[in-house]
């Protein structure tokens, strides 16, 4: 049986990455390493691909898309085109299954809710993927499906323990369907779910039938709680096999992935308990170490060909030994820190476990020790005021100040699942050019200023298609870089390049000084 596997993540309308276009997600990854186990082939695919090569459906038995709520439309195309080549079922899983009516809105058979890696390996089992029943769907949890009486929604199945989650090992070889895998920031899942069990209290500013029927932990604004549950960390030994083949494959950028990265190893000191509190136990600075230490002992990296990052971190975890650790082996990669707004007491009403001091304290250490903070807000929240908007706005300028790197500026956007859910249907007021977001992309051009000068590593990923030059991503992450001058380069190029100059919000013009490591053959290009 051949299982055709479409990575459809933040696709939205348009059927293709938009922004982070350098991003491949864990998700996909992972349900193709259930597949394989298996015994099923599998090839994977994003969304881009099949839309414009609808063939590539034609040797499929079953279709299986992992989706966010934004990628509805996409995922409806995906589905369309499927059925008018095969008759084999479709399976959808992923942030968008946490609306379990998507499943008829699209035109699927299965919806997977949760984890799906104990869903996914008990519909293989049951022989489910090659024909849909609803009999056997009937007894599962996890599963969204059509019957004859309608939708049949049936409840998510419990969060696997630690040593369950890490039976399953994502796919490596999978990674190839990807066109820029080799030149992509490429997701390693090393924590799963959230340590923030606290319950927002921002409903008391919603009218009563705006609030969630009962109590939902987490940030107001956020379902990994609802979706995934409590923090777990996986074993120092599957991360480092897990990264060691991918760059086997040739990947030169991975990012190690979760809710929170200093989260890792915390659940452990409190197992058998959960890790359902932001705060105590502070950092596991003794797992972080282990973990980085033999991460950056892979020769790829610690000969610099190859760039090992993590993502998000609550600020409230940021502290002088886990800011110094980080900085002994990341030293040079950016760190991504939730401020989300300036007013603590809009944080304290949305659940966060952090203040706005919390912020400042983590970017100052940050820098301190080496690394490039990145900076989440978020503008047109339920309850902010014209005070929470000069707040976040001054926030902002302090932030660049001190020296963070980038801030990205989300409008709130309700999730499924999440506290604030309900607000779908009724968003808050938000105008187009909100002070956040315009700050926001001010600071930014400020803030690549800064960055000319800089001599910085950088694959070659391909030829513009306006400017019909070249481009490139630093190995450790940054503005794309417009390659202007200097030797020959060609895709794949390994180069160290000096930036010259800002080129918009997100690129920075750049020139070559030398080629380090010329491109390896079995390279696809853009």
């Amino acid at each position: 049986m051949e299982a055709i596997l479409v990575d459809a993540l933040a696709r939205g309308s348009y059927g293709r990455r938009i922004v982070t276009v350098d991003a491949i997600g864990a998700g996909p990854r992972t349900v193709a390493g259930v597949l394989e186990e298996k015994g099923l082939g599998v090839e994977l695919y994003p969304a881009e691909d099949v839309l414009k090569q609808p063939r590539l459906f034609e040797k499929g038995d079953v279709l299986l898309i992992s989706a966010m709520s934004i990628d509805e439309p996409t995922v409806a195309r995906l589905v369309r085109i499927w059925r008018r080549r095969r008759k084999g079922p479709v399976v959808v899983g992923g942030p968008i299954s946490s609306d379990p009516e998507f499943v008829a809105r699209v035109g699927a058979d299965i919806g997977i809710h949760g984890e799906a890696e104990p869903v996914l390996e008990k519909m293989v089992e049951a022989g489910l993927l090659e024909r849909p029943d609803s009999e056997p769907l009937a007894s599962m949890c996890g599963v969204v499906y059509r019957s004859r009486n309608g939708l049949a929604v049936r409840p998510r199945c419990p969060i696997m323990p630690r040593r369950i989650w890490e039976r399953y090992r994502p796919s490596t070889r999978v990674i190839r369907g990807y066109p820029l895998y080799w030149a992509a920031r490429v997701y390693v899942e090393v924590v799963r779910g959230c340590s923030n069990y606290r319950i927002p209290r921002v409903g008391r500013l919603l009218p009563p039938y705006l609030r969630p029927e009962k109590p939902r932990p987490g940030c107001a604004y956020c379902s990994v709680v609802s979706l995934w549950g409590y923090a777990r960390s996986r074993s120092i030994e599957l991360v480092y096999e897990e990264v060691k083949a991918l760059i086997d494959e040739g990947v030169h950028r991975v990012v190690l992935s979760g809710p929170d990265f200093l989260d890792y190893g915390r659940d452990w000191l409190v197992e058998p308990r959960p890790l359902v509190d932001p705060e105590k136990p502070p950092p596991n600075v003794e797992a972080i170490d282990a973990l980085l230490k033999r991460l950056t002992s892979i020769p790829e990296v610690s000969d610099g060909e190859v760039s090992v990052m993590v993502e998000n971190v609550k600020p409230n975890l940021v502290n002088e030994q886990s800011a110094e650790t980080l900085g002994r082996y990341l030293r040079g990669t950016p760190v991504h820190v939730g401020a989300e707004t300036g007013d603590d007491r809009l944080l304290e009403l949305l659940g966060r476990p952090a203040r706005v001091n919390d912020v400042v304290r983590a970017v100052q250490l940050l820098r301190r020790y080496g690394l490039r903070p990145y900076i989440y807000v978020m503008y047109c929240l339920p309850g902010e005021t014209r005070e929470t908007i000069k707040r976040t706005v001054r926030l902002i300028e302090k932030l660049y100040r001190l020296g963070a790197e980038k801030i990205t500026a989300y409008r709130f956007t309700p999730l499924p699942l999440s506290y604030l859910e309900k607000l779908t249907n009724e968003p808050p007021p938000c105008p187009r050019e909100h002070p956040v977001k315009t700050k926001a992309s001010e600071v930014n051009i400020l803030a690549k200023r800064r960055l000319i000068g800089l001599r910085v590593k950088a694959i070659i990923a391909g030829i513009h298609p306006r400017y019909r030059k070249p481009v490139a991503y630093m190995l450790s992450h940054g503005p794309v870089l417009l390659v202007e001058a200097g030797p020959r380069v060609e895709v794949g190029d390994i180069v160290l390049a000096r930036i010259t100059g800002v080129k918009g919000d997100h690129m920075a013009k750049a020139v070559v000084l030398k080629k380090l490591k010329q491109r390896r053959a079995s390279f696809r290009e853009m």
